[in-house]
């Protein structure tokens, strides 16, 4: 597991920022080249010579920006880090995000005191006063020293048994935006799709209509021919052809184009079969 960048921030603010190397027995002081040194050269976020092998060895005098010290810290939490992924695999123990960033933060304090064995057994056990005891014990022998520790140690357990912070949800209106009705209002049916009036077609029926009985009677009107006789095998019928009628007339262009055109249809049928 790695620290989370929200435990690195706590570190950060717990750990004073300080852009020039001071002697942390006497922070206020303002270091000068040859000054002897009563505490430990410190600079950044509590960096010194003994966080890393690998590193520079801080000199009165030394500078550094807040970018690099927060590179530098997240280089001087990998110690750390790694101890507390040993004594997981160790103590056979999984942990939280939260868990692994508060042992992380209170091990950087003091590394052998967190990596004892019972401390490890009340974690994997799970039972909180237990880990509150033996992780009180880890200080026990420096608070009269340092009084700050028992400060450090809740901070250290705060950030321990912390629970991730759920995001927030949108409470929903329950109205939607929907507006309210009125007092008078009362509730009806929804409205129902309105179909097409239907097209009266009767005036065009009777068209049709007058159109099937002329043809019908054009077959009774006209004789069979000698030929129809011979192909059909019946005698010719002979009838006198009645007057001819008078001209249908309509009340629209349309119906009249209509009547004349089929009608044509009708005389030009008629006339074939005569012949």
């Amino acid at each position: 597991m790695e620290v989370s960048p929200p435990a690195i921030i706590i570190i950060q603010d717990k750990e004073t920022f300080r852009d020039k190397a001071y002697d942390d027995a006497r922070p206020d002081y303002d270091l000068k080249p040859g000054d002897e040194i009563l505490g430990t050269l410190t600079i950044g976020y509590g960096h010194t010579d003994a966080a890393r092998d690998d590193d520079e060895k801080i000199q009165i005098g030394d500078t550094v920006t807040e970018e690099e010290a927060k590179e530098i810290l997240i280089k001087d939490l990998q110690e750390y880090v790694d101890i507390v992924n040993n004594r997981m695999k160790s103590f056979d123990v999984e942990l939280t995000q939260a868990q692994f960033d508060g042992l992380v933060f209170a091990t950087m304090n003091r590394p052998e005191k967190m990596s004892g064995g019972a401390l490890w057994r009340a974690i994997g056990s799970g039972n909180e006063d237990k880990i509150r005891e033996e992780w009180s014990k880890t200080i026990s022998q420096s608070i009269k020293k340092y009084p700050g520790l028992e400060d450090r140690k809740e901070e250290e357990l705060d950030l321990f048994f912390s629970t991730p912070d759920k995001p927030e949800v949108e409470v929903q209106d329950p109205d939607r935006g929907i507006p309210t009705p009125s007092e008078t209002f009362v509730p009806g049916s929804l409205p129902l799709s309105t179909a097409e009036p239907e097209q009266n077609n009767s005036e065009l029926n009777m068209v049709w209509t007058k159109l099937y009985n002329d043809l019908s009677k054009s077959f009774i009107d006209n004789p069979r021919t000698r030929r129809e006789q011979e192909l059909f095998k019946r005698n010719p019928i002979y009838s006198k052809a009645k007057d001819k009628p008078a001209k249908v007339e309509y009340d629209s262009k349309e119906k009249q184009n209509l009547h004349d055109m089929y009608a044509n249809m009708l005389k030009a049928l008629s006339e074939s079969l005569m012949r």
